[in-house]
């Protein structure tokens, strides 16, 4: 029998209890998240027609033509690199890009859940804290919805925010592996090229800890090194393979600042998720213990915000935004957890632990209150349901057209040009010029005379249409038609200045029509198209 010397001491009930509580509410929290995000992300999934660009620069890597868009046309009329070479050694493996890209998509939110909830901390609190990250994060709709897309948006916002911290925990652990935060910043470099914006920061950050004395030259020296050579080797490879220094379709996209419209896109931003709100909440994380990584995460958050707003932000739905919501997420978190320790009374620190709580409560509202975008494009600015309608419409007319050239309806051997260069040249694997000069070079660099919708504003001229025997123009960005569209469609379009009703022609391909201008002579278009009646408009609206 134990005498009471031999005894072990009780432990501390309260304390005990207190983290076995906190270490529940953690569960809780990232089950919540994961469990939101994953129902969510899954219902909103969807495939923008921008994704089948990447997917045809895949297709023809994967069969050997060499990253182009047209077999022997040398234009890198993408920016996510990596994200194109994991899409051709799937379709490598027999994958098809189409699941493969969403599936990656999902698995990248996942580990971005993941790291979000590992940054909030150790101890009890700390995994708290990493349980609130998580559902915050996994809450926001544009979040969970931009989890698929099949664009490489979730796989970069994973890659710069696991470098982020990764970073932040080299530089707490002088033990850890210097190189790994490196890499990463690089990979993310690879996927898309504002990625050196964020390693930059993250490299001066490095070098001014350095000059004061709080990290090692080798550290700087091994960081700049580790995320130099695979980003320049890309870079002078993209120089003798494509002759630019730069992708195509930044001078298509980026043809100078555009404020305004910059300003418009983080405003829509503004009224949906009321992001403002917060602010006074993520500067408190400057008075926390972590107040020095809050300045590299804020950096990294202001610099970001600021090249969205200077090119005059997306096309597409936040999709930009997406990128930092884990650092502005973090900095919320933070300074909130830091708000009880501003009070030197038991009180005090009560009544703020209580404002803390509100104040993550108040964000948890807003973001859930924000997904709500009903009605059509804003400022030429496309909600996530136009993208999926338009996207499902097009892989629609691309699967039937495709269908068609395998039965031999149609030529395998077409010149096509679109406005909407996704899913149409994708499966139709015709040769395709896009009117908006994203793949094409010449378009690319033709003087801009005024702004428009942004990424559209330039078009291929009806001499360029020409001179490329162009005989399928996708005038307006659809091609097959039912009977009654047709004779419903105006007839009055215009391109280039001059109107269009003189080159418009149509081909019956069973119940639907193939509806097109055509820039090649009527004899050439019928060899073309040989065995098929072409008839114009006026042919068309004859009595049936």
């Amino acid at each position: 029998m134990l005498t009471q010397a031999a005894m072990p001491p009780e432990p501390d009930e309260p304390a005990a209890g207190a983290r076995r509580g906190a270490h529940a509410l953690a569960a809780l929290l990232a089950l919540a998240a994961l469990v939101w995000w994953g129902t969510h992300a899954w219902r909103e999934r969807f495939l923008s027609d921008d994704a089948f660009i990447s997917f045809r620069y895949a297709e023809h890597l994967a069969h050997g033509l060499g990253l182009v868009w047209n077999a022997g046309e040398r234009v890198e009329g993408y920016t996510n690199f990596l994200w194109v070479l994991l899409m051709a050694a799937g379709m490598r493996l027999g994958l098809a890009p189409e699941g493969l890209s969403i599936a990656l998509g999902l698995a990248s939110g996942l580990a971005l859940l993941a790291v979000v909830f590992v940054a909030g901390g150790a101890g009890p609190l700390g995994r708290v804290r990493g349980g609130v990250l998580a559902l915050l994060l996994a809450a926001h709709g544009s979040f969970a919805a931009w989890s698929t897309s099949g664009l490489e948006t979730m796989l970069f916002t994973l890659l710069v925010w696991g470098a982020t911290w990764r970073f932040l925990v080299e530089r707490r652990e002088p033990a850890r592996a210097p190189w790994v935060a490196a890499l990463l910043f690089a990979l993310a470099a690879l996927t898309r090229p504002e990625g050196p914006l964020f390693a930059g920061l993250a490299g001066l950050f490095l070098v001014c800890e350095c000059v004061r004395g709080r990290a090692e030259l080798r550290r700087v020296l091994v960081f700049g090194l580790v995320f130099a050579v695979p980003v320049v080797a890309h870079v002078l490879w993209r120089r003798a393979y494509y002759g630019d220094w730069l992708p195509n379709t930044f001078r298509a996209k980026v043809p100078g600042t555009w404020f305004g419209q910059g300003a418009v896109y983080l405003g829509l931003y503004q009224q949906h998720y009321r992001a403002l709100f917060l602010v006074p909440f993520a500067l408190l994380a400057f008075a926390g213990k972590r107040r020095s990584e809050a300045a590299l995460v804020a950096a990294m958050l202001v610099a970001y915000l600021a090249y969205v707003l200077a090119v005059g932000g997306d096309r597409f739905e936040f999709r930009f935004l997406v990128v930092v919501l884990p650092h502005f997420t973090w900095l919320v978190v933070e300074g909130a957890s830091a708000l009880p320790g501003l009070a030197a009374s038991p009180a005090t620190r009560r009544a703020l632990a209580v404002a803390s709580i509100a104040a993550l409560a108040l964000f948890l509202v807003l973001t859930l209150r924000g997904y709500r975008w009903e009605g059509g494009e804003v400022a030429d600015i496309q909600p996530i349901a136009g993208v999926r309608a338009y996207a499902e419409r097009r892989v629609e007319e691309g699967e039937f057209l495709r269908a068609c050239i395998e039965r031999g309806e149609l030529p395998a051997n077409v010149v096509l040009c679109v406005g909407g260069a996704g899913a149409v040249p994708y499966y139709t694997r015709w040769t395709t010029i896009d009117r908006r000069g994203l793949n094409d070079a010449t378009i690319a660099r033709l003087p801009m005379t005024e702004r428009g919708v942004i990424a559209h504003e330039r078009d291929a001229p009806e001499d360029y249409l020409i001179a490329r025997h162009v005989a399928v123009f996708d005038y307006v960005n659809r091609l097959v038609w039912t009977r009654e569209q047709l004779e419903h469609a105006r007839t009055d379009r215009e391109h280039d200045g001059k109107s269009l009703t003189p080159r418009l022609r149509a081909i019956r391909l069973g119940e639907s029509w193939l509806a097109f201008a055509s820039f090649v002579p009527d004899a050439e278009l019928a060899t073309v198209f040989r065995g098929h009646e072409i008839l114009t408009p006026d042919q068309l609206a004859k009595p049936r």
